[in-house]
């Protein structure tokens, strides 16, 4: 949005004289003639258009939890994928050689296990070689099923259904444990994002029905609803984010198109249009106008929406019938007679 500001050295709010005051404190001097437009309403806006980007429900950044050399990756970017698919692979070969190997450390421990056991019930064998021997097998058998572990964890399947966002790794590359391979994401549901001005995201109502249109899917017309509006603007371009939810069973919606939104605006004030350089900018940041009440002038703040064909969008402030300085507005001060052209 686009709002032109004129900064003008005045402080709004100044002690309003009368008209009788200020003539008399202006004797002998000319008044000053100034244009005016009297304030009549606007079509009143139903709708508001914004530029929305498809965004994923949520994301999953997918990693293995053992390191070893990848031995195949099964999909693509942008394949489309369901929950439990085996996606990469990377080399069990040696962690086979440790299980196969842990596997006969357990199968010697629980023959002596067996035998000890034996000895035990007969009162042959002091308790503490009975213990011993017991904990060696419940160590052989934590180290096979550990390293099991480490062997199915050389796979790597779909957290859910969803499409591949990005993939990382190619066959014979070396990863770490920890480190993000593939990311899935989740799209039966999709969020669009757009951005608000400072201006307009108060009036934005959460849960507030709105309509998408995709370019990429024939300029087809989807209904959302708005379900998330930032509360901290864009250091930047001090504009906030909001959100609208669209169920996308089809999975037709993919993140990153970009699509048209407009919202229906629920506002129900009357909006008028003015020229922009007729509001002007005080010295604390606040817009105003100066209009003329009983051949005077005085300042009046407003608040300003959008900038349109027709001028400068008001959204409070002024009252149809107001008369609004177009002209001359830079000679006057505040309960200065002025005269109508």
């Amino acid at each position: 949005m686009k709002n032109i500001q004129i900064f003008a050295c005045i402080i709004l709010f100044l002690p309003a004289m009368s008209c009788s005051e200020n003539k008399k404190n202006n004797t002998g001097k000319k008044e000053i003639s100034v244009k005016t437009i009297e304030v009549i309403p606007t079509a009143q806006a139903t709708s508001r258009n914004y530029v929305g980007v498809v965004e994923e429900e949520s994301a999953s950044a997918l990693s293995f939890s053992v390191s070893g050399n990848v031995m195949n990756v099964y999909v693509s970017e942008g394949q489309k994928v369901n929950r439990g698919m085996l996606l990469a692979q990377v080399s069990a070969e040696n962690l086979q050689s440790s299980y196969d190997a842990a596997q006969a450390t357990f199968r010697q421990a629980e023959d002596a296990m067996t035998r000890m056991q034996m000895l035990y019930d007969s009162q042959s064998l002091p308790e503490i070689k009975y213990i011993e021997a017991k904990t060696k097998l419940e160590q052989a058998k934590s180290t096979v099923r550990i390293i099991g572990q480490n062997i199915s964890d050389t796979k790597l399947y779909a957290p859910f259904d969803g499409i591949v966002g990005k993939r990382l790794i190619d066959i014979g590359e070396n990863v770490i444990p920890g480190k993000a391979v593939l990311t899935v994401l989740k799209i039966n549901s999709v969020k669009i994002k757009f951005s608000v001005s400072e201006n307009e995201i108060s009036s934005i109502d959460r849960h507030g029905e709105a309509t998408v249109t995709v370019a990429a899917l024939g300029d087809r017309q989807i209904k959302g609803l708005v379900t998330e509006k930032n509360i901290t603007a864009n250091g930047i371009t001090h504009t906030y984010d909001a959100k609208i939810k669209i169920e996308n069973g089809s999975g037709e919606l993919i993140p990153g198109m970009v699509c048209r939104v407009q919202l229906n605006d629920s506002r129900n004030n009357e909006i008028f249009a003015l020229p922009a350089n007729s509001i002007l900018v005080s010295h604390d940041g606040r817009r105003f106008v100066w209009l003329v009440k009983n051949g005077c002038a005085t300042a009046r703040q407003v608040s300003i929406g959008a900038l349109t064909d027709s001028g400068v969008i008001v959204e409070s402030g002024l009252n149809a019938g107001d008369k609004v300085i177009v002209e001359g507005y830079h000679k006057v001060s505040e309960g200065m007679k002025v005269t109508e052209i």
